[in-house]
C-alpha cells in the first residue's frame, strides 16, 4: 500500500505542476533571423489587463511589431574659411519598426480556446533617421566640405511590441533560438 500512496502524490504532484507552470506561456520566442516564433496568450493578456473571455474577443485585432531604435556618435569634420579644423560630434538616433505576420493558435481538444499568438515571419519595414557613412558628406555650413570622420554605435533599444487600438507593451522575450 505504500508504494501506491507514493505513486498517487507523485502523480498528483507532477500534475499539479503541469497546471501551475504549463498552462499559460508567460514569455515569447522569436527568431531574429525569420521573425518566427510564440506568444502565449497570458503574455499578451497582462499587459492588456484581459482575462480569457476578453482575449477571445480582442484577439482578432492583436498585431506585432519588432521596434529597434540605434544610436550613434557621428563625427563630422570640416575646415572652416580660416583654414583650420573644425570637429563636432552629433548623437543620431536611426528607428525600425518591423511588422510580424501571425495567427491566432487554438487549443487542438478546445477549438474555441485560445493559446497564443504563432508569429509567422517579418513583413514590412520603416524606417526613421538615417546611419552616416563615413567618408560621406555631413551637415553643414555650405562650402566647408564636411565629412563623417568616425560613426560608432553608442546603444540600441527595442524588442517584440504587441499591439491592441492605441495600446501598445513591449514584451519580455525567453531566451534567443539559435
Amino acid at each position: 500500500m505504500r508504494i501506491n500512496r507514493k505513486i498517487g502524490v507523485v502523480a498528483g504532484t507532477a500534475a499539479g505542476a503541469a497546471l501551475l507552470f504549463g498552462g499559460i506561456a508567460q514569455a515569447y520566442t522569436l527568431d531574429p533571423a525569420t521573425g518566427t516564433g510564440f506568444v502565449g496568450k497570458g503574455e499578451v493578456q497582462t499587459p492588456f489587463g484581459w482575462n480569457n473571455a476578453k482575449l477571445q474577443a480582442n484577439a482578432s485585432g492583436v498585431s506585432f511589431t519588432y521596434d529597434e531604435t540605434g544610436t550613434y556618435a557621428a563625427v563630422c569634420t570640416w575646415v572652416t574659411g580660416e583654414g583650420t579644423k573644425g570637429e563636432k560630434t552629433h548623437n543620431v538616433a536611426h528607428a525600425t519598426s518591423t511588422s510580424v505576420a501571425n495567427e491566432v493558435t487554438y487549443d487542438a481538444r478546445v477549438k474555441t480556446q485560445i493559446t497564443g499568438f504563432t508569429l509567422k515571419g517579418f513583413s514590412t519595414t520603416t524606417t526613421t533617421g538615417e546611419i552616416p557613412l563615413v567618408g560621406e558628406a555631413c551637415p553643414g555650413n555650405p562650402g566647408t566640405n564636411g565629412t563623417w570622420t568616425s560613426v560608432t554605435e553608442t546603444g540600441s533599444t527595442g524588442g517584440l511590441y504587441v499591439h491592441y487600438g492605441t495600446a501598445t507593451a513591449l514584451l519580455t522575450p525567453t531566451a534567443p533560438v539559435v
